[in-house]
């Protein structure tokens, strides 16, 4: 028989991409349609399952403070970890952005955690508190936690991603520049985080109790190298906007918080950051312990076709 697997958050970007790939039963915080199962009424679906995957709570987003992120993430999450029965596996979505910013090495699976120096700390800080609570809660449960460590995920047009944003603005005419040009973006596809979560499934008896895998593109891909994409497509009509990405992020990163996400300055200093960060992550591990063919994610067949796609949309 095929496990019972349950995703909690399938309403959002991350768990609507995993349900569908592994034909789960979806849990949803918002409103349920066609078969979802609000989370208030979820206990049995969580109690049956032989996996429970928790993709719950929000990506960096302009408006959010530290404590809305404790409570998508950790608050969110302890309120059914009751629920998960004695054995079960949990898939917890974790964040690579809780590693926080290399120091001119790569970030793996045995990267010790440094969620402050994340130019989101407090996104990052919320996740690595999540991670923690619930090594704690398994223990006291009696259940089995794999971590999975995704960076910066896309998957479609209008998916909200660093890909995405370009895209829209070169459909507009401008081409985004951003600076430094040499900077590193690591991405990760959604279809290869839901390969990593299948075989996670199929082999979580070959892995420790609590072990923590990253997923990243077998690639890096630079500003310069993003820019050259989008513009081929576009061709020479477009106006290049210059974006000195670590200056704006210095300046904003000052700047005032509010709860209104169009006026919140402070983290688009965050978001600023994120864009020339230049950290590179290795998942070469996660790949070979769950016998991932690298080539099937190259940026031939992911990130060209994405924006291809975005374009023509």
């Amino acid at each position: 028989m095929p496990p019972f697997i349950t995703v909690v958050g399938a309403d959002g970007f991350v768990g609507s991409g995993l349900a569908g790939a592994l034909k789960a039963h979806r849990v949803v915080y918002g409103l349920a349609r066609n078969g979802e199962v609000h989370i208030s009424q979820a206990e049995e679906l969580v109690r049956n399952a032989d996996v429970v995957i928790n993709t719950s709570g929000f990506r960096v987003r302009r408006g959010l403070t530290y404590a809305d992120y404790q409570r998508c993430h950790q608050a969110s999450t302890a309120a059914f970890i009751p629920w998960v029965r004695k054995g079960a596996l949990f898939i917890h979505m974790s964040s690579a952005h809780v590693l926080g910013k290399s120091r001119d090495r790569t970030l793996g699976n045995h990267s010790e955690p440094n969620p402050t120096t994340y130019p989101s700390a407090a996104y990052a800080l919320a996740k690595w508190e999540a991670d923690q609570f619930l090594a704690t809660a398994s223990a006291e449960h009696d259940f089995r936690v794999i971590f999975l460590r995704p960076t910066i995920l896309y998957a479609r047009p209008g998916d909200s991603s660093l890909v995405d944003n370009l895209v829209n603005w070169a459909k507009r005419g401008i081409i985004l520049r951003l600076y430094p040009r040499c900077a590193r973006h690591h991405l990760c596809h959604l279809n290869l985080l839901g390969e990593v979560a299948r075989r996670v499934i199929e082999r979580h008896h070959q892995l420790r109790h609590l072990a923590c895998l990253v997923v990243a593109d077998p690639y890096t891909v630079t500003s310069r190298e993003l820019e050259a994409m989008i513009r081929q497509h576009v061709g020479q009509r477009a106006v290049t906007a210059p974006v000195p990405s670590p200056l704006m992020s210095a300046l904003l990163r000052h700047a005032f918080h509010s709860r209104n996400p169009k006026l919140d300055l402070r983290t688009w200093g965050d978001i600023f950051g994120v864009f020339h960060l230049d950290t590179v992550y290795d998942s070469s591990e996660t790949f070979r312990v769950l016998g991932v063919d690298q080539s099937e994610y190259s940026m031939e067949k992911t990130l060209l076709p994405l924006i291809e796609e975005s374009l023509r949309s």
